[in-house]
């Protein structure tokens, strides 16, 4: 439905339109995974994406906190994930990662509206702490 997917208690992709606490617009499984095992790690659910259209699905359907969104998404999907979380009504906080490398895409997160820009280095070694900042509302 729209590209969602939701990673069970178990690791495996479970199906349909979920409540997460965290939507993160990705497409690198791996990356995916991590981001999923470290909320449930830390207490919280994630939603994983792959499109604009599927982030602006999943925050019709619930009261998101954070949107994260992975600039290295090809087609203008980072971009367009970062307005479409900065313009819907529950005005959910969006983190934006880039590779270090490619400082475009930290300008493209700026011009985008991101909250929270960062090196994937950072975010992933800050990932649980954003997770709580963000999810249990002490942003």
């Amino acid at each position: 439905m729209f590209g969602l997917q939701k990673m069970g208690r178990n690791g495996n992709p479970t199906k349909g339109l979920i409540m997460a606490d965290v939507i993160a617009v990705v497409s690198d499984l791996i990356f995916s995974t991590k981001i999923s095992g470290t909320a449930r790690a830390v207490g919280f659910e994630a939603t994983i994406v792959t499109t604009s259209k599927a982030l602006g699905a999943a925050l019709d359907a619930g009261d998101l906190r954070l949107v994260i969104v992975d600039m290295s998404l090809t087609n203008g999907e980072a971009p367009a994930a970062l307005r479409c979380g900065a313009s819907h009504t529950s005005r959910p906080k969006t983190v934006a990662f880039y590779s270090h490398v490619q400082s475009e895409l930290k300008e493209a997160a700026e011009q985008a509206g991101a909250d929270l820009i960062m090196a994937r280095s950072k975010f992933n070694e800050q990932l649980p702490q954003l997770l709580r900042q963000y999810c249990a509302g002490t942003d």
